[in-house]
């Protein structure tokens, strides 16, 4: 199975797809401001990592655990490991090849299939073809999107968005590394936020894991408070075991030795899961900075129901499909810690934070500020913290 920077061979594809008819899908329309018919949605929030499968397949339940006990819910592979991830809760990412093509109708109600990668990093004159793929494929299996990676810095994703129609929009930017455009990070987000919105498709984002713990931090969340849906990693091997001099396993007390090369990222990984549950409902309604203030992000409205203060931080304005109001609080400073005071206005009843590390919700303490409640976080380097808010609104 080849890493998601290996990109597919195209032209092998468009063999197939230039005589074929295929239904191309409308446009989404929206439904009312700020909201529009979703054409796909993730499972969940999706973190996805290359696993090291071992060759002989009986250890492979080993490594399917070892993934889903770190946090990662997809993996790449080939269709030799769906059973083995099924059993597990595992999805795979497949590749977006002519033998996975001719199976995908069998696939389409597969819930170990997260989608079909066919490329990354292509230029605009790839995007007509890249359509005809996305059509050939959702035609066999409407359920699980192709996956193309769009290189942020070449600012050709909105023809790409308007050309390919795909179910699923993915970009990679990789801020923290020299000469990569760092000013236009969360430039960049608003962007991508903007085209999954407007076509009712979730987001997914490419970053470097080679980053250290609290700019991988910082990057996770900050994009999950501009509404991001999934993350991917380069370089992309985090799961492996001991191998032999010919790749076999070299078993330890007659076990698969895994390790695990990042875990630093397995941790965040572990809490994202826990937060999941909520965000993968949710939709970005706004994203509110203090300052230092980026060039594409601005303060809260003075009539906003919560008020941060305090610097370098970013509060993510969300809501699921219930109507329910969250706020994702993030430190965007990758080497310092943060307090974060915010304020709340008369709607707000109560507020209870999630223990990340359990998925359980405990009371925030509010004190009076005058017409107004005020609640204190402390924030690690680069860290986010999710809140619940019950407020009462007259209608």
């Amino acid at each position: 199975m080849k890493t998601t920077r290996q990109f597919y061979n195209v032209s092998r594809v468009l063999v197939i797809v230039l005589g074929t008819a295929c239904a191309v899908l409308a446009p989404a329309r929206g439904e009312e401001a700020g909201k529009v018919k979703g054409r796909y949605r993730m499972p969940s929030i999706v973190m996805a990592a290359h696993a090291d499968w071992p060759k002989d397949p009986k250890y492979r339940d080993a490594m399917a655990k070892f993934v889903v006990n770190h946090g990662f819910n997809v993996v790449e592979g080939g269709v030799d490991v769906l059973d083995v991830c099924r059993e597990n809760g595992l999805m795979v990412q497949l590749g977006g090849d002519q033998a996975t093509l001719d199976i995908a109708p069998k696939l389409r109600d597969d819930p170990a299939v997260f989608g079909y990668f066919v490329s990354d990093r292509r230029r605009r004159d790839s995007f007509p073809g890249f359509a005809k793929i996305a059509r050939i494929f959702e035609k066999a299996d409407p359920n699980h999107p192709t996956i193309f990676i769009n290189r942020a810095a070449w600012n050709e994703f909105g023809d790409f968005a308007k050309q390919v129609k795909p179910m699923l929009l993915d970009f990679y930017h990789y801020h923290a590394m020299p000469r990569r455009h760092a000013d236009r990070y969360y430039l960049y987000l608003l962007m991508f936020r903007g085209l999954g919105q407007e076509h009712g498709i979730p987001v997914m984002r490419c970053t470097s894991s080679s980053s250290p713990p609290g700019v991988l931090r910082q990057t996770i969340y900050t994009s999950l408070a501009y509404g991001v849906k999934g993350f991917h990693f380069w370089t992309p091997w985090i799961f492996a075991h001991a191998k032999d001099n010919d790749g076999n396993a070299a078993l330890k007390d007659g076990k698969l030795n895994m390790y695990v090369t990042l875990p630093h990222l397995t941790d965040i990984a572990k809490e994202v899961r826990k937060m999941s549950q909520v965000l993968v409902n949710c939709r970005s309604i706004a994203m509110h900075h203090t300052d230092p203030l980026p060039i594409s992000g601005g303060k809260a409205p003075v009539d906003a129901w919560c008020q941060p203060s305090g610097s370098q931080l970013l509060v993510g304005v969300l809501q699921d499909e219930k109507g329910g109001d969250f706020l994702l609080v993030t430190n965007k400073h990758p080497g310092m810690k943060q307090e974060a005071s915010l304020s709340f206005d008369a709607t707000v009843s109560a507020v209870e934070q999630m223990d990340k590390k359990t998925g359980k919700w405990k009371a925030m303490p509010l004190e009076a500020g005058g017409e107004r409640r005020i609640g204190a976080l402390h924030l690690a380097p680069g860290d986010g913290e999710l809140l619940k808010v019950v407020r009462v609104v007259k209608k």
